[in-house]
């Protein structure tokens, strides 16, 4: 009877034992092979010739150009809701891509996806994420002829060239149109490779390597100042042209051309990290060194585990998976950083493709001790920023100190960045340091400032007036052009003072400088800290525009 009770023990526990195995085992034999990601599924639309449409070497057409290769690869990786290349179309050229842009064409859907037999151009670059563009060695191709029985080439060079500075202005008109009707579209244009490859005349395909390139050139050059992508073929088609264009009477890739184009393609597609949406991570700031990035969540087979945020190449840190927010601090100031996050599931699979964003932080606003009660406490916190009023060793500003005559020369020349080689023509500078000497000397020699009887008097507080007069001249060097006041300054204390000094008043006055009391300039008195950080703070951009 005991041998009967233990054997059900240990069958009941062999019994446990292998259910509790089975999920492992099952889990094991369906391992999370499968990484995050951040792409969704996304609207293709291919713009432009055969190599879009599809023609083979033989010139057949009804077969994948590389755009089905590269339709066929996104929906293996990001997905792809519709994919039309029913505006490609064999012998195209710019000019009739433009066409299309131009009459917002409708042609038969070709591709997937599409719940209408036709497509509108406008609709389908409005909802494109994807825009591939394949045009402009037709635009070229008519000027080149070959002779049937003897081979030679025949190139009507100038019309020919013509044509290239047209494909240029064509891209150029072509990628504003699209980005007007999608600003979001990611738009990569194919790069041509040499038609020619079996011509064994090397100074004609010294010749024809010229044109190619004179080609790819002028479809970049209409393609600047806008985020369209080159995506160079020619050297990768050349490696094998046996395998990729095997036939020397067609300038049409094989299948694995066109696979090797698409493949081109998606390289830069990765490289770019063009496909996931622009606002899948935000960054802000929030502080001078301070900023909140926010991000959407990433999808994953199973779930995502964490997230994994890095700052350039170094890791910040790790939130879970219901974590969408993470604040960055302790940067520096005025500075541009790279923040990417990365989704990571419970497998250990990480997102290969990840959202970036670039911020650049603010200026760190410098804290002087005693100017939370002045007037000119913003402008007193500008000109630190910019450079302009240094505070004092002891934290402070000083905002009602007075601004001598040679800390004004020095804030002059420091903006402008004014040096001299000769020492100024001043007895009185000597016991000063070689920075300020120096910096005295480079406002003499540009006429900024003058002395007396041989004398500077550095220390002495600059009065208003004469400040105005070194701004005047400064204004004069900035634009080499003397300033003729065409009104007069509205203040009532500033007649008695010569031509110069009222004229010099008068540009502080128009450029909305300074504003004066009760309608007087006071211009004798002297000025100080705080009101000098307001003048050099408005100065600033006049001389800078």
């Amino acid at each position: 009877m005991k041998s009967m009770m233990k054997f059900r023990i240990v069958f009941a526990l062999a019994l446990v034992l292998q259910l509790a195995m089975m999920p492992l085992q099952s889990l094991a034999a369906d391992t999370d092979t499968t990484a995050p990601t951040w792409l969704a599924p996304i609207d293709y639309l291919a713009l432009g010739d055969s190599l879009a449409a599809g023609m083979d070497s033989d010139g057949g057409m009804g077969k994948k150009g590389y755009t089905d290769y590269l339709a066929d690869n996104l929906t293996l990786t990001t997905g792809v809701n519709t994919f039309n290349k029913g505006f490609s179309y064999p012998g195209y050229k710019t000019t009739d891509v433009l066409k299309q842009l131009q009459e917002n064409a409708t042609k038969p859907v070709v591709g997937f996806g599409y719940d209408s037999v036709d497509a509108e151009l406008y609709e389908s670059v409005k909802d494109a994420e994807l825009i591939t563009i394949s045009a402009g060695a037709n635009d070229v191709l008519g000027y080149i002829t070959f002779d049937e029985e003897t081979g030679k080439a025949d190139i009507d060079t100038i019309e020919l060239l013509k044509a290239i500075q047209q494909v240029g202005v064509n891209y150029k008109t072509m990628l504003e149109k699209i980005y007007a009707l999608n600003p979001d579209a990611h738009v990569y244009v194919m790069g041509y490779y040499n038609p020619f490859p079996h011509i064994a005349d090397e100074a004609l395909q010294q010749q024809l390597t010229q044109l190619l390139n004179s080609v790819n050139n002028t479809i970049q050059t209409g393609m600047q100042g806008t985020t369209a992508v080159f995506v160079p073929t020619g050297e990768k088609i050349a490696e094998n042209y046996a395998a990729y264009l095997p036939n020397p009477q067609n300038i049409h890739l094989s299948e694995v051309g066109y696979k090797l184009v698409a493949e081109q393609f998606g390289n830069k597609i990765t490289e770019n990290g063009s496909l996931i949406s622009k606002d899948m991570l935000i960054g802000n700031v929030k502080a001078a060194t301070t900023v909140e990035l926010n991000w959407k969540p990433a999808q994953d087979d199973v779930a995502v585990a964490n997230y994994v945020i890095y700052k350039g190449t170094t890791e910040v840190a790790t939130v879970a998976e219901d974590v969408l927010t993470y604040t960055v601090d302790k940067l520096e100031g005025n500075q541009t950083y790279t923040f990417t996050v990365v989704a990571v599931d419970a497998a250990g699979n990480q997102s290969t493709e990840n959202p970036s964003v670039k911020v650049t932080t603010g200026v760190a606003l410098p804290i002087f001790s005693d100017i939370d009660t002045s007037e000119f406490k913003s402008f007193i916190e500008q000109s630190a920023v910019l450079g302009l009023i240094k505070g004092h060793a002891d934290g402070t500003f000083k905002p009602n100190g007075q601004l001598t005559r040679a800390q004004a020369a020095s804030i002059i020349t420091r903006t402008l960045g004014l040096q001299s080689d000769e020492a100024a023509p001043f007895s009185d500078i000597t016991g000063y340091a070689q920075e300020t000497q120096a910096e005295i000397a480079a406002a003499y020699k540009y006429g900024i400032v003058k002395g007396s009887n041989g004398k500077f008097n550095p220390g002495a507080p600059v009065t208003r007036a004469q400040l105005a007069l070194m701004m005047k001249r400064t204004y004069e060097h900035v634009t080499g052009e003397p300033y003729i006041a065409t009104e007069a300054a509205p203040f009532s204390d500033i007649a008695h003072l010569d031509d110069e000094t009222k004229t010099a008043i008068s540009l502080l006055s128009t450029f909305k400088i300074v504003n004066g009391s009760n309608g007087k300039y006071m211009p004798g008195n002297p000025t100080t800290r705080g009101q000098a950080a307001k003048i050099f703070v408005n100065f600033d951009p006049v001389i800078k525009q």
